[in-house]
C-alpha cells in the first residue's frame, strides 16, 4: 500500500489515516479504466510498465528496470504508445486531484486545532526563522506571546496591500475541457472520501458514478484542437473567478478577523481589499502580437460583464430574502428618500413594483439596483461592441431605447457610472437594517466582494518591450525634424528633451500625420488606456511595466507618450498611470538603485507619482527572475534580486518614497517559484511593509485556486508571511562577511553557469536536439510565439519559459541549480572551514536557507539517467562526441551540487528534512519513468519522420503494418509532453 502525503501541508491524524485509502483508490480506477478502454494485451502491458517503474523502497527504477521498459516500449505500436502516453498522463492527474484533497483537508484540520502555547517553549525558532506556513491564529497568538504591541500590528493591517496578478505563462497545458471534467472527478472522489454515513449502494452508486467519469475523460482529447486566442485565454484565467475565488475571497477577511479577536480583541481588522487581484491576460503585449488595443479593450468588458452577472444574481437572491415589511419593522428616512429619488427615476419600474412591494421597501429598493445593473449591463455590452475608439457620449443617445424609459432620460443617469454608487446603495440597505437591530450576512458578503473585485474584477496591467516606445520617439522626431533625431541622441540628451517635452503644455504629436504600423499601435495603446480610465474609472488599468528597462529614458519616454493621451497633466503634475521599470538582467538588476535613483531626484517626477495610503509617493519596481535566471543561472539571478530590493529600499527611504515592489515569479524554481510562504519569509528585513505584488503564473493557477479551501489555504499562508516578515527587523541581511560570502559564490555560479550555456558553442544544438523544445512550440497551448524574433534559432531569442520547459520534461531541470555546485565547491577548496559558516547560514538566514531548499527540492526532481538517455537517442550521430561532453559537465555538476547540499543540510537523502514532499516526489519520479522513455522513442520516431518518408511500422508483434504520418507521431509526442507535465506539476 502506498502512502501519498502533500507537498505543502503537515497532514493532520485524520488525512494520514485516509492516505492509503486514498492512493488504494487511484490505482485500483486507473486499472478499472484501462482494462475496460484497452484491449487486453494493452492493458496487461501497460500495468506492467507501471509495475516496473513502482516506487519500492530502495528501487531505483531508471537503472534496474530501465532495459526491460525500453523493451516493453519497442514492442508497442503507435497506437499503444499513445495510449501509454495517454494512461500515465491520466494516472498523474488523478494524484494530483488527491493531493489536492489533502492539503485542503490538512487545512480545515490546522483551523480546528489550537496552536500551541509559544511562551511554554524555549527552543522554538525566532519569528525571522519560521519555516512552517501559519495560520491567521496561529500567527496571532504568536505575536501575543512575543508582546508585540496591539498598535503596531494595527498600523500595518491599516495598509496591508497584497496584490496577485494573474498571467497567461507559462501556458496551462490542460484543456479547459479536461479541467470541468477533473473538478467533476474531484467533486466525487470528495463525496466518497467524506461519506462515513454513506450505506453499501451509495458507495457503490458513487463509485460507479467515478469510474463513468474517468471513462468519459479518457475518450476525450487532452490537446488543444487550436491555438488559443488572447480571448481564450482570458476566459481560462477569469474560470477561477467563476468558480472559486469570487465566494472565496469575503472568507479570506472573516478568518483573519475572527483569528484577531482571540489575540488582539481590540485592534481593527484590515479592508476588506486588503487582497486584490490583477491581470496581464489580454493586456501583456510584449512579443505576442495578438494583444491588441481592441483585444485589451474587449477583455476589460468581459471582466465587467462577469461582475455584473454576479452582481444580479447576488441582489436577486438579496430580494427574496429581505421581505421585510414597513408594518412590522422600522425603516431608516434616508432609505426612505432614496426610494422617492428613484421612483422620480425609474417610473416604469415603480409601476410594475409598487403594488407587490409597496410594504416591502427593501425589495422595492432592490428592484431599483436591479434594473440599474440591467442598463449597465446594456451599456457594457454597448462598448464591446462598438469598441475602444467609440466616444463616450455617443451612447448615452440610446438610452431611451435601451431602458425603455422615455421621458427623455438618458442612459448616463441611469446605469452605473461608478462602482461606488452600487456599493452606496448596498450600504443604504445595510445601514437601514442596522439601525433596526437586524444583520444580515449575505448582504454583507455582497458588500466585501464589491470592494475587492468593484465592476472591473482584475485591475489589466499593460506591458510592453522598452524599445517599442523609444522607436516610436525616433520615428516621431524624424517627421518632426529635430536637430537630433531621438534615436541618435545619447542617454542625457534623451532624458533633458524628454523631461522637457512632459512640462510643457503643448501638444506634441501631429492629429494628421501617417505612422508606421508598430508606431500606431505604440500610441493607440495609451489612448486607449485613457478611454478605459475614462468609462471604467482607473482602477481597471492604471500600471503600465516596461519589461527589459535599462535607464532613466525608458521610463520617461512611456510617461510623455502617456501626456499626449491625456493621462499625464503637466499643469496640475499628476498623472493617471503608474510607469513600473522592470528590471530582468544581472546587469539591470545591478543598476537599477542608480536608475531609480536620478529618477527620485526629479521633482517633476516625483509629483507625478501616485499617492499611497500613508501620503506617500508611491514607486512600484518589477524584478524579474526569469531571464535573469536565463542570463545568469538560479545563484546569481537570486543574490542580484536579493541586493536589488535592499538597496531599492533604501533609495526609497532616502527619498520618501513607499516603494511596492512587484515580484515577477514563475511556476518553476529557477523562475522565482517554489512555496510561496519560505518566499516571502527570504525577503529582505524591512522591504514589505505590508505591501507585496506578486505574479501568479497560469501553470499554477489550478493547483492553487481550484478548490475553494486550497485558495484560502494559499492566500492565508501567503498573508501570514506578509505579516511576519513586515514585522521582523532582522540584521542578518546586513552581515558583511555573510553577503562577501554570497557575492563571491554568486560571480562563480554564473561563471560556470555562462561557461556552458552561453559560451559552449554546441550548447544550443544540445538543447534542441536532446530535449523536445521544438515539439513543446507546436503545442497548441498559448496565443503567444515561443521565441522573440520569429525564425530566430539562438538562445537570446528563446523565451525563458520553454527553455525551463525543455529542461523539464528531459529531467535534467538544468536552470535550478547548474553552477551551485561548483560555486560552493570552489569555497570550500579554499577554506574547508567555510562549511560550518554555510551550515550556520542554512540555520540562520531565511535568504540562504531558501536557496539551498530550492536546490534540494529541484535535485529530488532530476533523474540523470534518464537524462541520458535523451542525449543518447536524440542526439545526432555527428554530435555525440560534443554532446557527451556537454552531458558528463552537467552530471559531475549535478553529482557534486547534490553532495554539498546534503552537506550543508546534513540530510542523509534529498529532502529528508520534508518527509511529505519527499514521498511525493519519489512516487512521481519513479512512475514517471515510462512516460520519458516514450517520448524519446516518439520524438526518435517523429524527427526520423522530417529526415525521410513516412516509414511503415514493422517492430514490435502487435505492429499492424500502418504508415504513419507525421501529424501522427507528433500527436503521440505532445501526450508524453502533457503526461509528463501533470507528473512533475510543472511545465515551465
Amino acid at each position: 500500500m502506498r502512502q501519498l502525503v502533500p507537498s505543502v501541508v503537515e497532514p493532520s491524524p485524520r488525512a494520514t489515516r485516509l492516505l492509503g485509502e486514498r492512493m488504494e483508490l487511484v490505482e485500483d480506477l486507473w486499472q478499472t479504466v484501462l482494462r475496460s478502454e484497452c484491449p487486453p494485451h494493452h492493458a496487461e502491458r501497460l500495468l506492467r510498465l507501471k509495475q516496473l517503474s513502482d516506487p519500492t523502497e530502495g528501487d531505483t527504477a531508471t537503472v534496474d528496470n530501465g532495459a526491460a521498459i525500453v523493451q516493453l516500449i519497442r514492442e508497442m505500436d503507435l497506437a499503444e504508445a499513445i495510449a501509454a502516453a495517454r494512461a500515465f498522463s491520466l494516472y498523474f492527474q488523478l494524484v494530483n486531484i488527491l493531493e489536492q484533497h489533502i492539503e485542503e483537508d490538512s487545512y480545515l484540520d490546522s483551523l480546528k486545532t489550537l496552536p500551541e502555547p509559544v511562551s511554554s517553549d524555549p527552543f522554538l525558532p525566532p519569528l525571522a526563522s519560521q519555516t512552517e506556513p501559519a495560520t491567521f491564529r496561529q500567527l496571532f497568538e504568536r505575536l501575543r506571546n512575543l508582546n508585540v504591541p496591539p498598535a503596531q500590528i494595527e498600523n500595518l493591517l491599516r495598509n496591508l496591500d497584497l496584490r496577485l496578478v494573474f498571467t497567461a505563462h507559462p501556458t496551462e497545458i490542460v484543456r479547459h475541457t479536461v479541467r470541468h471534467k477533473q473538478r467533476r472527478v474531484a467533486t466525487l472522489i470528495q463525496k466518497l472520501e467524506q461519506g462515513s454515513g454513506l450505506n453499501r449502494v451509495e458507495r457503490q452508486s458513487l463509485r460507479l458514478q467515478l469510474e463513468e467519469e474517468i471513462r468519459l475523460w479518457w475518450r476525450t482529447d487532452e490537446l488543444h484542437q487550436f491555438k488559443p486566442t488572447v480571448l481564450d485565454e482570458v476566459d481560462y484565467a477569469l474560470h477561477f473567478f467563476q468558480e472559486v475565488l469570487f465566494e472565496a475571497m469575503p472568507l479570506l477577511r472573516q478568518r483573519v478577523s475572527a483569528a484577531l479577536a482571540e489575540s488582539y480583541p481590540d485592534v481593527e481588522p484590515p479592508r476588506d481589499a486588503f487582497c486584490t487581484y490583477g491581470s496581464w491576460v489580454g493586456a501583456d503585449r510584449d512579443g505576442n502580437p495578438s494583444v491588441t488595443p481592441d483585444i485589451t479593450w474587449r477583455t476589460a468588458c468581459f471582466q465587467r460583464q462577469l461582475m455584473l452577472e454576479r452582481y444580479v444574481k447576488a441582489v436577486g437572491e438579496l430580494r427574496d430574502q429581505l421581505s421585510i415589511s414597513m408594518q412590522w419593522s422600522q425603516v431608516s428616512p434616508a432609505l426612505l428618500e432614496s426610494l422617492e429619488m428613484d421612483r422620480l427615476r425609474f417610473p416604469e419600474i415603480y409601476e410594475e413594483r409598487a403594488a407587490r412591494y409597496r410594504l416591502e421597501p427593501y425589495r422595492l429598493k432592490l428592484s431599483y439596483v436591479l434594473e440599474r445593473l440591467r442598463l449597465t449591463q446594456e451599456r457594457n455590452q454597448l462598448l464591446a461592441d462598438a469598441g475602444w475608439e467609440s466616444p463616450c457620449d455617443g451612447l448615452a443617445s440610446t438610452a431611451p431605447v435601451l431602458g425603455g424609459l422615455g421621458g427623455g432620460a438618458g442612459l448616463q443617469e441611469l446605469h452605473y457610472a461608478a462602482v461606488d454608487e452600487f456599493r452606496n446603495d448596498l450600504e443604504l440597505v445595510l445601514q437601514s437594517l442596522e439601525g433596526t437591530g437586524l444583520s444580515c450576512e449575505s448582504l454583507q458578503h455582497l458588500i466585501s466582494q464589491v470592494q475587492i473585485f468593484a465592476f472591473c474584477l482584475a485591475s489589466l496591467d499593460i506591458r510592453q518591450e522598452s524599445t517599442r516606445h523609444s522607436d516610436a520617439l525616433d520615428e516621431l522626431s524624424r517627421y518632426l525634424q529635430l536637430p537630433v533625431p531621438y534615436g541618435e541622441m545619447d542617454e542625457e540628451q534623451r532624458v533633458a528633451w524628454l523631461l522637457g517635452e512632459l512640462q510643457t503644455r503643448r501638444p506634441l504629436f501631429p492629429p494628421a500625420a501617417s505612422w508606421s504600423a508598430a508606431t500606431t499601435e505604440t500610441f493607440a495603446v495609451l489612448r486607449m488606456v485613457q478611454r478605459l480610465q475614462q468609462e471604467f474609472g482607473t482602477r481597471i488599468c492604471s500600471t503600465y511595466v516596461i519589461s527589459m528597462s535599462h535607464t532613466v529614458s525608458d521610463l520617461l519616454e512611456v510617461l510623455l507618450l502617456a501626456k499626449e493621451a491625456g493621462l499625464v497633466d503637466p499643469v496640475a503634475q499628476s498623472s493617471s498611470l503608474l510607469v513600473v521599470p522592470l528590471f530582468e538582467t544581472v546587469e539591470d538588476l545591478q543598476g537599477a538603485p542608480a536608475v531609480m535613483g536620478q529618477l527620485f531626484s526629479q521633482p517633476f517626477y516625483r509629483r507625478l507619482l501616485a499617492t499611497s495610503d500613508a501620503s506617500q509617493p508611491l514607486q512600484e519596481v518589477m524584478l524579474g527572475y526569469s531571464d535573469s535566471n536565463k542570463d545568469s543561472g538560479f545563484l546569481s539571478s537570486n543574490w542580484e534580486i536579493h541586493k536589488s530590493q535592499i538597496a531599492l529600499q533604501q533609495l526609497a527611504t532616502q527619498h520618501d518614497v513607499a516603494l511596492r515592489i512587484f515580484h515577477g515569479r514563475g511556476g518553476s524554481v529557477s523562475r522565482g517559484g517554489g512555496p510561496a510562504y519560505q518566499a516571502v519569509l527570504a525577503q529582505p528585513s524591512g522591504t514589505l511593509s505590508g505591501r507585496i505584488k506578486i505574479t501568479e503564473q497560469g501553470e499554477v493557477l489550478a493547483s492553487k485556486y481550484s478548490l475553494p479551501e486550497l485558495a484560502l489555504y494559499n492566500l492565508e499562508t501567503l498573508t501570514t508571511a506578509v505579516l511576519q516578515n513586515s514585522l521582523v527587523s532582522t540584521p542578518v541581511d546586513n552581515t558583511p562577511t555573510w553577503n562577501e560570502l554570497m557575492g563571491r559564490l554568486a560571480a562563480r555560479s554564473r561563471d560556470f553557469y555562462r561557461a556552458l550555456v552561453h559560451d559552449n558553442p554546441d550548447l544550443v544544438a544540445f538543447f534542441q536536439q536532446c530535449t523536445p523544445i521544438e515539439e513543446i512550440s507546436k503545442l497548441q497551448i498559448s496565443s503567444r510565439p515561443a521565441r522573440r524574433k520569429s525564425g530566430a534559432k539562438d538562445l537570446s531569442s528563446l523565451r525563458a519559459i520553454p527553455w525551463v520547459f525543455g529542461w523539464t520534461q528531459s529531467r535534467f531541470l538544468l536552470p535550478s541549480w547548474f553552477g551551485v555546485g561548483a560555486a560552493l565547491r570552489e569555497e570550500l577548496d579554499h577554506d574547508p572551514e567555510q562549511l560550518e559558516l554555510l551550515r550556520l547560514l542554512y540555520q540562520r538566514w531565511p535568504f540562504f536557507r531558501m536557496l539551498i531548499s530550492k536546490v534540494e527540492m529541484t535535485l529530488s526532481k532530476v533523474d540523470i539517467d534518464l537524462a541520458h538517455h535523451y542525449v543518447q537517442a536524440l542526439g545526432r550521430p555527428e554530435r555525440r562526441e560534443a554532446f557527451e561532453q556537454i552531458f558528463q559537465t552537467i552530471a559531475a555538476e549535478f553529482d557534486l551540487t547534490r553532495d554539498l547540499v546534503l552537506a550543508i543540510t546534513g540530510h542523509q537523502r534529498l529532502l529528508d528534512g520534508d518527509p511529505a514532499l519527499q514521498l511525493s516526489v519519489d512516487l512521481r519520479n519513479r512512475t514517471i519513468v515510462p512516460l520519458g522513455f516514450l517520448q524519446v522513442a516518439l520524438l526518435r520516431r517523429l524527427r526520423d519522420q522530417n529526415r525521410q518518408p513516412p516509414m511503415r511500422e514493422a517492430t514490435g508483434s502487435g505492429s499492424d503494418g500502418r504508415t504513419y504520418s507525421r501529424s501522427e507521431l507528433l500527436r503521440g509526442a505532445l501526450l508524453t509532453i502533457n503526461g509528463i507535465a501533470a507528473g512533475m506539476r510543472n511545465t515551465g
